[in-house]
């Protein structure tokens, strides 16, 4: 049976949403967020896993599963959600469909690419190195390429900010 934990930081974050957004923002937000979540889960049953729990707050969902029974389906699983974006984001736009909808997906899969533990992108480097004889190795390059990546946004970050004051 699956555990379900809502904490109190995921309804505030709800509550500020919905002060501040438009229904059609927040509903393009939650599908994207939903579809991603639903791509993880689908190729957890495809690949013979269980969910085990799943935990709402501020700063995402996390899901708890079963011990993957291969790295290549590890990798799978972690990848689903951002496939599951992109492939939406792209009939979407041969759709011609515009606006948020797209926009959020494409986001939603972007951003679970970075290379930090929570996201996808890390947690596969992470399955990746885990186990190798070159962990310690690896772990220290990816180290470095998240280091690398969150100076890359910031610098990205600022000079949008510059530009968009001046």
């Amino acid at each position: 049976m699956t555990k379900i934990k809502v904490k109190f930081s995921f309804l505030v974050f709800n509550a500020l949403i919905f002060m501040f957004r438009d229904a059609e923002f927040i509903s393009a937000f939650y599908i994207a967020c939903i579809s991603h979540e639903m791509g993880h889960i689908i190729a957890l049953k495809i690949t013979g896993g269980e969910l085990k729990s799943i935990e709402f707050s501020c700063s995402g969902i996390k899901m708890t599963a079963s011990p993957y029974t291969s790295i290549k389906s590890g990798i799978f699983v972690l990848m689903s959600g951002i496939a599951v974006n992109f492939i939406l984001y792209t009939l979407m736009r041969l759709c011609g469909i515009s606006g948020y909808m797209p926009l959020f997906n494409m986001a939603e899969g972007l951003f679970n690419l970075l290379p930090y533990s929570m996201l996808d992108g890390g947690a596969v480097l992470d399955l990746i190195a885990e186990g190798s004889i070159y962990e310690q190795t690896m772990k220290s390059v990816f180290f470095v390429i998240r280091i690398i990546t969150a100076f890359v946004i910031l610098f990205v970050l600022c000079d949008n900010a510059v530009q968009y004051f001046l």
